[in-house]
């Protein structure tokens, strides 16, 4: 009865998240459509907020502060660190079975070729099994972060000032112009502020490696 109870709660859990991601994924993708509308009413918070920091530069590193913070906390509590952590480890025993594997064809080794690819094939069925609820753990706390951080990456692209900063190393450059690939300069100076303020922030929290 147990079992029961606890595979219908987890049935439930289950239809509920997958109705949030799709939502989600929805809601994402079609805001792309009203990108404009989206920045406009972002503007309205932003906009006064930006003015009150003084300096574009400033307002992009404060909100790259805030999107690690909430995109590093959904992503610890959205994320199922057993599976991904039973993941590593299955591929850390593939990745020792390959080696194995080339040292037993070296060796001309049948016998234990045989044994060696029998283990794989286990290993690789088990992993098999929870593969789709792997792929929606990886998925669920993207959906989650993308449908907060949008609005704000909409209103940074319609509403960076064309005008003159001092970047650090590269000197006095346009915000709007572009880098390399068409990537603004204001771009840019989020994603070197972003990747090692997150990191901090991830330590901070005692957030592991998805990887």
């Amino acid at each position: 009865m147990k079992t029961k109870t606890t595979n219908k709660k987890e049935m439930v859990k289950s239809l509920i998240d997958g109705a949030i991601m799709g939502l989600g994924l929805f809601v994402m993708f079609g805001s792309f459509m009203y990108r404009k509308d989206i920045s406009s009413v972002m503007n309205n918070v932003l906009g006064p907020f930006s003015y009150f920091v003084g300096n574009f530069l400033f307002t992009v590193l404060i909100l790259a502060v805030l999107t690690g913070l909430y995109t590093s906390t959904i992503q610890k509590y959205t994320t199922n660190w057993e599976l991904m952590e039973k993941s590593k480890e299955f591929q850390k025993r593939l990745r020792e079975l390959q080696k194995e594997y080339l040292e037993a064809k070296r060796e001309n080794n049948k016998h234990r070729l045989k044994r060696i690819e029998k283990k794989r094939a286990e290993i690789m069925s088990r992993q098999a099994q929870f593969s789709g609820e792997l792929m929606r753990q990886q998925l669920k706390p993207m959906v989650y972060i993308m449908i907060i951080t949008l609005p704000i990456f909409f209103w940074m692209w319609d509403y960076a000032p064309s005008e003159i900063s001092l970047f650090p190393l590269i000197g006095a450059k346009d915000l709007t112009h572009s880098f390399v690939f068409r990537i603004p300069y204001w771009l840019l100076w989020y994603m070197v502020c972003s990747f090692p303020l997150t990191v901090v922030i991830r330590r901070l929290l005692g957030i592991r490696s998805a990887m």
